[in-house]
């Protein structure tokens, strides 16, 4: 079957969104493999390809995302597998995806993903984490996915502020004010500390959030001492 492509207006002007139309998932995985090892942000959703060149501020968003789940884990001690923009596909449900960000937390997951290479959403458990930046496009169809495969949280920046979605027990994922993974961090803590981007550097905001979250830890252990 043959394709269709359009290009959609880009927001901001460095990032570039286009859209395959009428793609069939065989024709899908020749594209995916004619790209190797070069990755542009995609979603595959029965029979439609988008595909996103990321702007620098989608990059940097992700980027500083992920160093506060890693300073997260380390403050707290847990373990921790990080797998990227990791493609993840699944032929059956005709849906495949690169997320921006993805973690296994806790010493389940990652003792079990220890030594995986790839992952196989048959043989693999679900990451425990994903983080999705929606700049010029939406993370709605991605969700679908993350709900399907089971991800137990997702963190999507969306109109310059920080949501935190957990998959419940209906297998529906439902906004909650504090990471589950987490319980020391709230969405608005994020979303405040992202908006001084203007005046700290990566590293000072890392420090920052360190020496903040140090402090919401030990204030919560005395707590549950008493």
């Amino acid at each position: 079957m043959s394709s269709t492509t359009t290009q959609i207006a880009p927001t901001p002007p460095d990032e570039q969104r286009f859209v395959f139309h009428d793609l069939s998932w065989e024709r899908y995985e020749q594209l995916l493999r004619s790209l190797g090892d070069r990755r542009l942000r995609h979603t595959y959703v029965e029979g439609a390809l988008e595909i996103v060149s990321p702007s620098m501020h989608h990059e940097w968003l992700k980027s500083v995302l992920g160093d506060l789940v890693a300073a997260s884990c380390r403050l707290l001690g847990l373990p921790r597998k990080s797998i990227g923009s990791t493609t993840m596909k699944k032929k059956t449900w005709q849906r495949a995806l690169e997320p921006d960000e993805g973690f296994y937390i806790g010493q389940q997951s990652v003792t079990i993903m220890r030594t995986r290479r790839t992952f196989n959403p048959d043989r693999d458990p679900p990451p425990d984490l994903i983080v999705e930046i929606d700049i010029t496009s939406s993370s709605d169809d991605r969700m679908e996915f993350y709900r399907r495969l089971g991800v137990g949280e997702v963190w999507r920046y969306v109109d310059e502020t920080v949501r935190f979605h957990a998959l419940m027990k209906n297998a529906r994922y439902r906004k909650i004010n504090k990471s589950r993974l987490f319980p020391f961090l709230s969405a608005v803590d994020i979303t405040r500390l992202l908006a001084k981007r203007d005046t700290m550097d990566d590293t000072q905001i890392e420090l920052e959030f360190a020496a903040w979250a140090a402090t919401q830890i030990a204030r919560d252990a005395k707590g549950h001492r008493k």
